[in-house]
């Protein structure tokens, strides 16, 4: 006796299905594989720009004059700056027209911070550099 209606799936439906089902695995796993990197990238961009934040305060008390170059670690990240003269050295002015006790001079540095051996930022910043000139006159 011959069934009038077969039931169930045949061979070939089942394959079919688990191929559908098998590329939209790939395509989900994918998105999460890029999600997964852009996060990654945000925290090291967030991280860098936090060092680089540490870098900028701390090369505030830098007088590029007496140290046109060097280096400092700060936490993981190494700051490496060189520095070039951009405007000639004068004698810095006094509310008097009169020279003041400083000589001043403006530079052009270039902060590099490393991490690992990797450059991760490159900034320049303009700096004032000094040293004592003369002395105060006394009265």
């Amino acid at each position: 006796m011959r069934p009038d209606r077969v039931r169930g799936f045949t061979l070939l439906e089942a394959i079919v299905a688990l191929a559908i089902l098998a590329a939209g695995g790939m395509a989900l796993f994918a998105a999460m594989t890029q999600s997964v990197q852009m996060v990654n990238r945000a925290e090291q961009a967030r991280e860098d720009d936090t060092a680089l934040r540490n870098a900028m305060a701390w090369i505030e008390q830098v007088n590029p004059m007496q140290a046109p170059e060097g280096s400092v670690p700060l936490g993981d990240y190494e700051l490496r700056w060189t520095s070039e003269l951009v405007e000639p050295v004068r004698p810095g002015a006094t509310g008097y027209l009169e020279p003041g006790l400083y000589d001043v001079g403006l530079y052009q540095l270039e902060l590099e911070l490393w991490h690992d051996d990797v450059l991760r930022r490159e900034l320049p910043v303009r700096r004032v550099g000094w040293r004592q000139a003369r002395q105060p006159v006394q009265m």
